[in-house]
């Protein structure tokens, strides 16, 4: 399940897209035992249109206390809402990009918000369109960084 990567000796951003939640705890655990990998960012799909029964769902204390305890306590998430996708719950590193602020409005809200982001990390064309196409049809998407020098 993990992309294969040409290590170089610097960092690499890596993503994967996975339709089912016990397949991520499984990807995270994964990644948390091997110690080359960079904390993960999981991006979800809430809701298409309904962005308040969205926003519930993701306050609920249950949901986010799932998420810290699987990424770690002090892992940072948020929420913003792509009119292409629907409402989408962020938790990871990778957060604070997202929800950074332009004009008032989030980056990831943005109409080319999250294509921009995935490919200004160094994600292909086709690897982006892929990522936010999946994740518009509720897999999951991760996001992470690897660092070798072999």
């Amino acid at each position: 399940m993990i992309s294969k990567l040409k290590i170089t000796g610097r960092q690499h951003t890596f993503s994967e897209t996975i339709p089912q939640l016990e397949n991520v705890e499984k990807f995270v655990g994964r990644i948390t035992e091997n110690r080359l990998y960079s904390p993960l960012t999981v991006l979800l799909k809430l809701g298409q249109y309904d962005q308040q029964k969205s926003k519930s769902a993701a306050c609920n204390k249950g949901f986010i206390n799932y998420w810290k305890h699987l990424l770690g306590p002090s892992t940072e998430f948020g929420l913003f809402f792509n009119e292409d996708i629907g409402t989408i719950f962020i938790v990871g590193p990778y957060s604070a990009l997202f929800l950074q602020e332009v004009d008032g409005k989030k980056l990831g809200a943005l109409s080319q918000g999250i294509y921009g982001i995935l490919r200004g990390l160094g994600l292909s064309d086709q690897k982006t369109s892929e990522a936010i196409r999946k994740l518009g049809e509720g897999q999951y998407l991760l996001l992470g960084k690897v660092s070798r020098d072999d």
